[in-house]
């Protein structure tokens, strides 16, 4: 039975959130319904953080964010090879803080600092011509 919460009011009341994820656009770090994620709301957002948002159609997204320009931030998907739409700063409802996989190992984004500016922050470009090249020849997972 799905929870009569939204995550926002998750957030807000416990300062914190758990769940599994839905989609690959943040393979291979996250497994779409396999890893354990814990979301903590926060203030404080830097590039290469993970966060989660509402999109404008009222849908969470889990993205990490390449570049901050005062109150824009623009995001994208590990595994994407397009940017998501620029969204203000105050859409943000909280950063990943860990994932624990299904072996039962934690990554924590704050002291494992090789997942917090993983190279698709600063060389999007490229890695998005590297995903679109991997789809034309049918080498990628979706």
């Amino acid at each position: 039975m799905p929870s009569p919460y939204k995550f926002e009011e998750i957030l807000d009341k416990d300062g914190e959130l758990v769940f599994t994820n839905v989609g690959y656009s943040m393979y291979p770090l996250i497994k779409e319904r396999e890893d354990i994620l814990k979301i903590v709301k926060t203030n404080s957002y830097k590039k290469g953080d993970i966060v989660l948002y509402k999109s404008h159609i009222d849908h969470y997204v889990l993205h990490r964010i390449l570049k901050i320009k005062k109150d824009i931030v623009i995001l994208a998907g590990d595994y994407n090879y397009s940017k998501d739409q620029p969204i203000n700063i105050d859409k943000i409802l909280g950063k990943l803080e860990t994932i624990t996989k299904k072996d039962g190992k934690v990554i924590d984004l704050k002291k494992d600092k090789k997942w917090r500016k993983f190279w698709y922050t600063n060389f999007f470009p490229i890695k998005s011509l590297f995903q679109k090249a991997m789809k034309v020849l049918h080498l990628r997972k979706v």
